[in-house]
């Protein structure tokens, strides 16, 4: 109910319906129809907006377009580069399973950090006991004594005080993740592909989208410089937009493709090795395709990299909590026993 982004799975079954319906060679607005049934639901007033507007004249990117956040920009930006290639079909069929492996790596994602997360709710109600039960089983007890944490919150007021702050930082975190699957912070994602390690991993996924648009329009006869323009575009990140218009007129101006791409300092030297080569042999788009299958295979890679990052950020987190309070209260018990001895 809280998303205004259709699902990567959604999406894809999506796709690949509605290429199999262009293939048959059904008109646009009677598969979007049939897509959205009795239109109860937001996917369904979303495929008869679409419908209604493809109705009207309007290109099926542009009526994508017309709904406002409920598609990826990617998504809207391939459908002009199928339309203007003359092989939507392809691009519908690509787009399928493009959004089946994303809702795949979405699954894996969660499925490998639910086991830290519950152990991190599960350190949280601790600390929360070893505020509260110090204060009532020992009334007599100093306060820096009943601290065991070191954070100067005992009893019922410091938990209800420690039970604030972990809530509003749950309602932070839950308030991100739906901005972000509704697609509203997208500069995170751009701060994020310019950090070192994270931002190279990341890279291969926009990377990735320029080479599957680059070797769809090059293969439909798209000239070089369109082309070039539009997989920049469709790349989905800032970094690779903002190179969209120079790309294309230094080619334009004659300049080889390998070159210009190579000056942007946003390809792996696999990628341009693998254009120069296509340039050369006159047959860029076959070796842009085969090349497109590495990269998902690198897609795969940094995927897995970049779950493991965050399952071992949490198990770190739970540990340096759980040694913080073991050394606190070691450091407590010596120092009792340091009073005693004295």
């Amino acid at each position: 109910m809280l998303a205004t982004r259709i699902q990567n799975q959604s999406l894809s079954t999506l796709c690949e319906r509605v290429g199999v319906a262009f293939e048959v060679g059904l008109d646009p607005h009677r598969v979007f129809d049939r897509e959205a049934g009795n239109a109860a639901t937001l996917y369904g007033r979303k495929m008869r907006s679409v419908a209604e507007h493809v109705r009207e004249g309007l290109s099926l990117s542009d009526a994508v377009k017309a709904q406002g956040n409920y598609f990826p920009p990617h998504f809207a930006e391939m459908l002009e580069g199928g339309e203007k290639s003359g092989r939507l079909d392809r691009v519908l069929e690509r787009l399928s399973q493009y959004y089946q492996q994303l809702a795949e790596f979405r699954s894996i994602f969660f499925g490998s950090i639910v086991w830290p997360m519950i152990q991190m709710a599960l350190g949280l109600v601790v600390v929360g006991l070893l505020i509260y039960l110090p204060a009532m089983m020992l009334p007599a007890a100093s306060v820096e004594q009943q601290d065991l944490i070191g954070i100067g919150l005992v009893g019922e007021r410091g938990l209800a005080t420690y039970s604030m702050i972990v809530g509003a930082v749950a309602l932070t975190v839950f308030v991100i993740y739906l901005l972000a699957i509704n697609g509203y912070i997208s500069f995170l994602g751009e701060w994020l592909a310019r950090l070192p390690w994270i931002g190279q991993n990341l890279r291969i996924f926009a990377e990735a989208r320029f080479i599957q648009t680059l070797a769809l329009t090059i293969e439909a006869g798209v000239d070089a410089a369109s082309a070039v323009d539009l997989s920049f575009r469709s790349a989905g990140t800032g970094q690779f937009k903002s190179k969209a218009a120079d790309a294309k007129q230094s080619i334009l101006q004659g300049r080889e493709m390998h070159s210009v791409l190579a000056d942007t300092h946003l390809f792996q030297n696999d990628t341009l090795e693998v254009i120069e080569l296509g340039e050369a042999s006159g047959k860029l788009a076959e070796t842009l395709d085969k090349h497109f299958k590495h990269l998902s295979r690198q897609v795969k890679v940094s995927m897995a990299r970049i779950t493991y990052f965050a399952s071992a950020l949490i198990w770190f987190s739970i540990a340096a909590l759980l040694i913080m309070i073991i050394f606190r209260v070691f450091s407590m018990y010596v120092n009792n026993i340091g009073d005693r001895a004295g």
